[in-house]
C-alpha cells in the first residue's frame, strides 16, 4: 500500500491553482465571445463552460485537501509522500506574466486605434497562447507546450476569419474555441501524469 503510494505518478507543482486559474479565464473567454449567439447558444456554451469549471472546481479543491491531508500524516512520520516540484512562481513567471499584460493592453489599444477592434479577442487568444510557450519552459512542462500551439492557432484562426471577410467567426475561432481549450486543459492538468 505504502510503496503503491510512493510511485503513484503526481500531478506538478501548482496544477490545481494553475487548473482553476486556466478554467476561470476560460470561462471569461465563453462568456465574453458568446454575446452575440442566440439566447439558446449562448445558454448551451454557458452550461457547458460552468460545468467543466465545477469539475475542475471540485477535483482542485479535493486534491488540495488530499495533499493537505498528506503532508499532516508525514509530518507524524505515519506516512511518506510523493515529493513534488516546488511551484516556480519566482521572479521568471512574474516577468512572463508582465509581458503578457502589456503585449494584450499594448496590441489591443493598437487594433482599435486602427480601426480593427473586433481583431481584438483575436490578439489575446494569440498572446495568450505564446506566453505558454515560456511557461512551460519556466515550470518545465512540456504539456503547456501542447495548450500554448493550441491556444495560439486559435489567435490566427481569428485573423485569418477576418482577412477572410468572415469577421463574425472571429469571436468563435479565436474566443469560443480558446474557452473550451482552457478548460478542457484545466482538467488535463489534474491527471496525474508523473508532471509531464
Amino acid at each position: 500500500m505504502t510503496q503503491a503510494r510512493e510511485t503513484r505518478p503526481q500531478p506538478a507543482a501548482g496544477a490545481e491553482i494553475g487548473s482553476l486559474i486556466g478554467g476561470a479565464f476560460g470561462l471569461v473567454f465563453l462568456i465574453v465571445n458568446s454575446a452575440q449567439f442566440s439566447t439558446l447558444g449562448r445558454i448551451l456554451v454557458l452550461v457547458l463552460g460552468i460545468a467543466a469549471f465545477a469539475v475542475i472546481a471540485v477535483f482542485a479543491v479535493r486534491r488540495l485537501g488530499s495533499m493537505r491531508r498528506a503532508q499532516v500524516s508525514s509530518a507524524e512520520g505515519q506516512d511518506e509522500v510523493t515529493p513534488r516540484r516546488a511551484v516556480p512562481f519566482g521572479r521568471s513567471y512574474w516577468i512572463i506574466v508582465a509581458v503578457e499584460v502589456l503585449a494584450l493592453f499594448g496590441g489591443s489599444s493598437l487594433l482599435s486605434g486602427l480601426g480593427h477592434p473586433e481583431l481584438g479577442v483575436a490578439w489575446v487568444a494569440f498572446v495568450v497562447g505564446t506566453h505558454f510557450y515560456a511557461l512551460g519552459h519556466v515550470f518545465k512542462l512540456d504539456r503547456f507546450h501542447v495548450l500554448a500551439t493550441v491556444v495560439t492557432l486559435c489567435g490566427i484562426a481569428g485573423f485569418i476569419a477576418f482577412f477572410a471577410s468572415i469577421p463574425a467567426f472571429i469571436p468563435i475561432f479565436s474566443g469560443i474555441f480558446s474557452g473550451f481549450v482552457l478548460l478542457a486543459f484545466g482538467l488535463w492538468a489534474l491527471v496525474a501524469v508523473d508532471g509531464r
